[in-house]
């Protein structure tokens, strides 16, 4: 095969497998949500409700501490999975670090980058001034979670450590609030 056409070839597959992965539809759930019906209720449904959610412990994406779900028991967390190119999750950061610094104390997010490479993530949380944790996604832990599937996922962990909701797609602050008020409450 000529060199040129190598090149060719490759590129058009990988065009070909871009495509495809674009027009995949994102997952839907059952409407046995419980979320208020002013919002869309099918972004909003609970996986599992009361579930625990599953327990991880990773090095953050700096090498400087050890992320563990289990250390934030007593709060509210948010387990945002993402991806540098992803441009609603872009959009949603911002989102993020606001909460992170409105609720410290009483809320945790973490960050769970995936299917982005180190160095990417790693510029990407300093241009973004992100102000959680961050943690390397791999497939073990995207499985436990109920196969995350597209970007941005967003699981909501009540302060005992139970799943309340899986939240798929980009959300602003006031919408993130309002999801979170009966998890931040007492």
């Amino acid at each position: 095969m000529h060199p040129t056409n190598s090149g060719v070839t490759r590129f058009t597959v990988f065009a070909a497998l871009f495509l495809l992965l674009l027009s995949m539809p994102t997952a839907s759930w059952s409407q046995s949500s419980s979320v208020d019906s002013s919002s869309n209720e099918q972004d909003f449904v609970p996986l599992h409700p009361g579930s625990i959610a599953p327990a991880f412990s990773e090095k953050d994406i700096l090498g400087r501490q050890m992320i563990s779900l289990n250390a934030y028991k007593g709060k509210a967390v948010i387990l945002n999975f993402w991806a540098t190119w992803c441009p609603p999750c872009r959009e949603e950061i911002p989102a993020l670090v606001d909460l992170q610094k409105k609720y410290k104390g009483i809320l945790a997010v973490i960050g769970v980058s995936i299917f982005s490479s180190n160095t990417e993530t790693e510029l990407f949380y300093r241009d973004y001034k992100i102000n959680y944790p961050v943690i390397y996604g791999f497939y073990e832990l995207m499985g436990e979670y109920s196969k995350v599937a597209s970007v941005p996922t967003t699981f909501l962990i009540d302060k005992q450590g139970k799943v309340t909701a899986r939240v798929v797609g980009s959300r602003t602050e006031a919408e993130y609030e309002q999801l979170l008020r009966p998890l931040l409450a007492n």
